[in-house]
């Protein structure tokens, strides 16, 4: 893990050795195609509370929705998440927290597209592993949604819904996640 990395320039320094690059500052994230692309790069990830310091913010609650750190990870964020998505085998970058919210904003960053958060305590990893892992429910509507596909061509609906290519590409990454897509 590179910290604070602000160029694909840092990342290049590190030749030979597979890199998750900390954008963690303003000028990181606006240099975050070109560190993505960097060679040496495997993921991209970035933390709210240096993001913040570095854009002369302040934090004044633990909550995700009273801090409105949510807006502020999906503007950098969602690029990020774009450009590690379309540079092939690289994975969305993780989320890092250290607030006690952390389940909340797990799940959220899950919602939004992240594919990990990083812990920094032991005592972490049981809610970070849930926010990630489907529900029941979901696992269930999923199963259905797949079931129906074999059955219909195109568009087609599935318990009121409307149920589109998006939306079995989200059913179908659901199924790959706990292991359950050929079932």
């Amino acid at each position: 893990m590179l910290a604070k990395t602000e160029s694909s320039v840092q990342v290049d320094a590190l030749a030979g050795r597979e890199v998750i690059a900390l954008c963690e500052t303003a000028a990181g994230v606006l240099e975050s195609s070109s560190i993505a692309a960097a060679a040496s790069t495997i993921a991209l990830m970035w933390g709210a509370e240096d993001l913040l310091a570095s854009l002369a913010g302040v934090r004044v609650a633990t909550s995700v929705v009273s801090t409105g750190l949510r807006p502020l990870r999906q503007v950098p964020g969602s690029p990020q998440r774009a450009r590690a998505r379309s540079s092939g085998d690289r994975r969305s970058p993780p989320r890092h927290r250290r607030h006690r919210g952390l389940g909340e904003e797990a799940r959220d960053a899950a919602a939004s597209g992240f594919c990990a958060t990083a812990c920094i305590h032991p005592s972490q990893v049981d809610g970070v592993r849930a926010a990630y892992r489907p529900t029941d429910d979901e696992i269930a509507w999923a199963s259905g949604v797949i079931r129906a596909a074999t059955n219909e061509g195109g568009v087609f609906r599935y318990e009121g819904r409307m149920i589109d290519a998006p939306l079995l590409r989200h059913a179908e990454k659901i199924l790959t996640s706990v292991g359950r897509l050929d079932d």
